[in-house]
């Protein structure tokens, strides 16, 4: 799985790096993009648009494939869930103690809680606060890769550099050169087993 957590400048960002991915990326990629409700589905409309995957937003119970893209729907929180023997993605209601929703750290400790850290990536984007950067710290010290995009490209600095801080951050790029790296370690893995 690609987890991404992104606030405050996130929909320019990942227009710099989810068109980048190929047709056949085999991973899905979960977007926990801080936004209200009545935004996160005309987003995810659009970057369907942009990209050469498939982009939708969680509005429900969907079955995680390969090549598809889910933008966690505003005014919720992702999960990843485990649904006859195969993972699933759902919105659950706002959990009260999280102040950004969706949120970045639930929906990173629940790919941790149905996978091995070694098959995650985590992506740390623009936005102001600490939201993603613990789990994603816990995440990079289990084995999992991290990025966080670097000063020079993000809107607001906040949640790369909390997880830069916490000593979490495999990489630090610009968000330009992310959707390559992302593509490096994910294939190059794959041509290994």
């Amino acid at each position: 799985l690609v987890v991404i957590g992104v606030s405050t400048g996130g929909p320019r960002t990942l227009e710099d790096i989810l068109p980048q991915l190929p047709a056949d990326f085999p991973w899905p990629v979960l977007v926990a993009q801080h936004m209200p409700r009545n935004f996160t589905g005309a987003f995810a409309r659009r970057m369907d648009t942009l990209c050469a995957l498939t982009v939708r937003e969680c509005d429900s119970t969907l079955p995680l494939e390969p090549g598809h893209v889910y933008v966690g729907q505003g005014g919720t929180d992702m999960v990843v869930v485990e649904r006859l023997g195969r993972l699933a993605v759902q919105p659950r209601p706002e959990a009260a103690e999280f102040l950004w929703h969706p949120s970045v750290d639930i929906l990173v400790d629940s790919a941790m809680a149905h996978m091995p850290a070694a098959q995650i990536v985590g992506l740390q984007l623009t936005g102001m606060g600490h939201d993603g950067a613990e789990a994603m710290a816990r995440l990079h010290r289990q084995g999992g890769r991290t990025i966080a995009e670097s000063a020079d490209t993000a809107v607001v600095f906040g949640m790369p550099a909390e997880l830069i801080q916490r000593g979490g951050a495999t990489a630090v790029l610009p968000a330009t050169e992310v959707a390559r790296r992302v593509c490096q370690w994910i294939l190059a893995n794959r041509n290994n087993h």
